[in-house]
């Protein structure tokens, strides 16, 4: 997972691992461990999976400024009027992925 180091610190300080270093993020257990965390977080604090994808593409100021600009009827409404080409296509992406997860393997 992509953690900035910034974030990197203040996850593993919620999760109290002291002695955080940029290092650990290339670390496949503990760059998984900050990485899930982070974005259950993003989940809880945005309500919807769409709207915590853009956040974690493009930061959670940017998704809080982008929904405050405008009534969206939906999310898909939302992810349509993103307005960061890269971030609308990683969640757009995401999204489709895991429609294909779901018709291979179910709902989990």
């Amino acid at each position: 997972m992509q953690l900035l180091p910034s974030v990197g610190r203040l996850v593993a300080r919620d999760l109290k691992i002291r002695h955080f270093t940029p290092a650990m993020l290339t670390i496949p257990a503990s760059n998984l461990r900050l990485g899930t965390k982070y974005f259950k977080d993003m989940v809880a604090q945005f309500g919807a999976v769409e709207y915590a994808l853009a956040a974690y593409n493009a930061g959670s100021n940017r998704v809080i400024d982008w929904q405050g600009s405008a009534k969206y009827r939906d999310i898909p409404e939302f992810v349509e009027s993103i307005p960061f080409t890269e971030t609308r296509e990683y969640v757009q992406a995401i999204q489709r992925n895991a429609n294909v997860y779901r018709q291979l393997y179910g709902a989990l």
